[in-house]
Order: C-alpha cells, then structure tokens, then sequence
C-alpha cells in the first residue's frame, strides 16, 4: 500500500463514524493507469449525505465518465476502509458496510434470464438488502426495457431510495433518461449533475468534468459516429429522430403510405 501511494499520489483519506462521503478530485486507481501516455485523468468530486444529498442523480452522453465516476467512488471507499491511501486530493469518508451495484448489461443464457431479467434481479436484491450505512451505485436502470417502463421503474427505484421510511442509502444513479431531473424538484435530498461535453454539430468532445444541473440531450447519434456507424444510417437516423421529437409518424412506418 505505501509503495502504491507513493508512486501515484494517494492521500491518506480520513474515515469517520457520521454519514457523509466527502471526496476532492477523486480519480479511478485503474483507468488512470491505463490511459494513452500523456493523457490525464479527469478528477472528480463527490458529496453525498443522509440530510442535504442523499441521491445525485447524474445524466451525459455514452463514453463521457458517468460509470468510471461510480466504480471509483466505491474504489475509494474500499481502498479507504481496508487501510490504504486513496487517489484523490483529500477523502472525508463515513463508514460505509454495504456497496451495492447495479452497473453494465449482461443476460444470464445458462439459466434463461434476459439482460432486463439479471438487471432486476440484482436490483431487487439491492432494495431487499440495504442497511443504514449502505452506498448504493445504479447504472441505467430500466433501459433493458421499453423507454416508458424503463422511465417508470428508474423513477420508482430512486423514490423509493429516497422515501424509504428508515433508511437513507446514499446513492449515485447515472441515467439517460432526463425525465428524471424532475425529481429533483419533487425530493429534497435528491440533485442533479451532469457530465459535461462541449463542441456543436456532429464535433463533440468527452470533458469528463461533473458538473451541477441536469443534461437535457443524450447525444446518441454523435456517439454514434463516432464509433464509425455509416452515413446513411446516421441521417436516416436523425430524420426518425426530428419526426419523434416533433410527435410525428415515423417515416415508412405505416405500410399503405409510400415512402
């Protein structure tokens, strides 16, 4: 552990019995490491309570951090409880008994479980087992399903988090679903950030910086060509998308009309 501290500055993180989770440019132990030389990694800061800012609620795009940010803040709190320095510039941590997550897609074929089927699993099991002491980390929860289940179940998820009658889990919920940044309004201990992008058009650029208030676009087709999805679905894609926004048909969706 010291060696470790050493070479990639850690601090010594300061462990309490209250029920906060304070940390100052925190930064994920592994992605840091295994970034393109000369590349640095983007720190962050976290708070969370059980009396002000129980549950942030985090919005932006695909590849913009979101998960990183919610591996590394549990990376810290075990590095923190285990007795080794942390990667951060200061970490004021209450002592946490549970980590739970619900974070990545995958189906379980072996025993005929769908992706939507493993992801409310593991989240019953969350909510089924949460103590006074818990961190709570949910990653796109509802989006194995359809768009307005999908809402419904990751509005009634983090309501039930916040409402519960005897627990205060703290809890970061990255979504996409911006409907939720109403919730904000509606719960007290609830807050809304984001992970902030910056350029116009189709130039987008990834700045990895958590930053108050809710994001209002996904920007989907920007991630997606990036990722090198051909042209012509991309503006097929864009016209599907205005007809939606704009609560039009989508185009060749009725049989007798012709394209």
């Amino acid at each position: 552990f010291a060696v470790v501290a050493k070479r990639n500055q850690y601090v010594q993180p300061s462990l309490h019995t209250g029920d906060s989770i304070q940390i100052e440019a925190g930064r994920h132990p592994v992605i840091e490491q295994q970034l393109p030389l000369g590349e640095v990694y983007v720190p962050n800061d976290v708070y969370l309570d059980n009396e002000t800012q129980q549950i942030i609620m985090i919005t932006g795009p695909n590849m913009a951090g979101k998960s990183a940010l919610l591996r590394q803040t549990a990376l810290i709190v075990l590095m923190a409880q285990m007795g080794s320095f942390v990667p951060a510039t200061s970490a004021s941590i209450g002592l946490v008994d549970k980590v739970f997550t619900r974070v990545g897609a995958s189906d379980n074929l072996s025993k005929g479980e769908s992706t939507f089927m493993v992801e409310m699993t593991e989240t019953a099991a969350i909510l089924n087992n949460l103590s006074s002491r818990s961190l709570v980390l949910l990653d796109e929860i509802g989006r194995g399903t359809s768009t307005y289940d999908g809402i419904s179940l990751a509005w009634a998820v983090a309501a039930y988090l916040h409402e519960h009658p005897r627990l205060r889990p703290q809890t970061l919920f990255a979504t996409h679903y911006h409907e939720l940044n109403r919730m904000a309004s509606l719960y007290p201990r609830m807050a809304n950030y984001h992970v902030s992008v910056a350029g116009e058009g189709d130039h987008l650029q990834f700045l990895r910086i958590l930053r108050p208030g809710g994001s209002s676009h996904s920007f989907g087709l920007h991630v997606a060509r990036m990722a090198g999805v051909p042209a012509a679905v991309l503006d097929l894609a864009r016209t599907v998308l205005a007809g939606l926004e704009a609560g039009r048909d989508i185009p060749g969706s009725d049989p007798d009309t012709p394209s």
